[in-house]
């Protein structure tokens, strides 16, 4: 049983770490198509950001793929307890993660897409 947990929280683990990757992905996408292309920031909270000091954007928007990676690890941990241990909850967190993998997948694709065309 505890070799199936150990098991378990590696493969949590790197589900959060490739959040986190693709977080960076966006990241890097965003800044090479703004600095280099001539690009623009659809998103209303980052644009304004973008404009004025890109080294900000550029701590702000790391900081929170990190921060959300982290939240997935420690909201799997805090599922993986004996006292919260529900399949409810596990479905819950499975779903919020594998949907903000999907969202960041789309929305670094749509950046290199976006960059591809300017060329």
């Amino acid at each position: 049983m505890e070799k199936q947990g150990k098991y378990t929280l590696k493969k949590e683990l790197a589900l959060c770490f490739i959040l986190i990757l693709i977080g960076f992905l966006d990241w890097l996408t965003t800044v090479l198509g703004l600095v280099y292309f001539g690009a623009v920031e659809v998103n209303p909270l980052f644009a304004g950001l973008t404009e004025t000091n890109i080294l900000a954007f550029s701590g702000v928007k790391l900081s929170v793929a990190v921060l959300v990676g982290l939240m997935f690890y420690k909201a799997y941990m805090i599922e993986g307890t004996p006292r919260i241990n529900s399949g409810l909850e596990k479905r819950f967190i499975d779903s919020g993660c594998f949907i903000s993998l999907i969202a960041l997948t789309v929305v670094v694709t749509n950046n290199i897409l976006a960059v591809v065309r300017i060329l």
